[in-house]
């Protein structure tokens, strides 16, 4: 996806654009169709890989800490994304599961978003802790992590194991801004750091999503589910 680069106080304002509809072309079907959740299973793709992320003023944390002991949305974002069918997107889903939760009392606390930035140069811990500042008030609930790394020493090898390609668009950026290509893919993960599933632009429905997270929580109901 080919994103164009805002400086200063432009990432505010595209950061205000993201929740605004976009163009849906999703693959699912429509959501009255779809299967109850607990009805089906979702595959063990993988293990979150093991990283060191930086939230805020804080210290460095694991990103395990971030992915384990709730059910988490996942996604690689940057803040100054202008493609309708990238960061946007995943930004309008998370936003409506969001208000999904909050609107039901037992998903309350038990699910978290996660959003990690691709560009530590311009999404320093100051610029994501401005973002995180909308979803402050009902943070008990339903909490939305902005995180970053140190370097991209840290950030590259946990790219590369979770199957997430970037690059700079050397020709579109000649033109004065930083245009950066990568794949949209937003990582479902259960309380056990498992990866789930895995959705793309084309499959990102917050209603298909909502199911999956109940599916999940069932599923870590019943007994003997804690043993891998």
């Amino acid at each position: 996806m080919k994103n164009k680069y805002l400086v200063g106080k432009g990432v505010i304002a595209a950061a205000a654009m993201f929740a605004a509809a976009v163009p849906r072309a999703y693959a699912r079907e429509p959501a009255g169709s779809l299967p109850p959740p607990g009805s089906y299973t979702l595959n063990h793709i993988q293990r979150v890989p093991i990283a060191t992320v930086l939230e805020g003023g804080n210290a460095p944390r694991p990103l395990s800490q971030y992915t384990e002991g709730a059910v988490t949305l996942f996604a690689f974002f940057y803040s100054y994304c202008a493609d309708p069918n990238g960061c946007p997107l995943a930004w309008e889903a998370f936003e409506k599961v969001r208000e999904e939760i909050i609107a039901r009392v037992e998903l309350h606390g038990r699910v978290r978003l996660v959003f990690m930035s691709l560009d530590l140069a311009h999404d320093t811990p100051e610029t994501l802790r401005i973002l995180a500042r909308r979803y402050e008030e009902r943070a008990e609930i339903v909490p939305w992590h902005f995180l970053t790394a140190s370097s991209y020493q840290i950030l590259n090898p946990l790219l590369r194991d979770m199957g997430e390609e970037i690059s700079v668009d050397r020709v579109a950026s000649a033109s004065g801004g930083v245009v950066l290509n990568h794949l949209l893919k937003v990582f479902l993960i259960d309380s056990r750091g498992w990866v789930r599933e895995i959705y793309s632009n084309q499959s990102l429905d917050s209603a298909a999503i909502l199911g999956d997270i109940k599916s999940l929580l069932i599923e870590e109901e019943k007994p003997g589910s804690h043993n891998d």
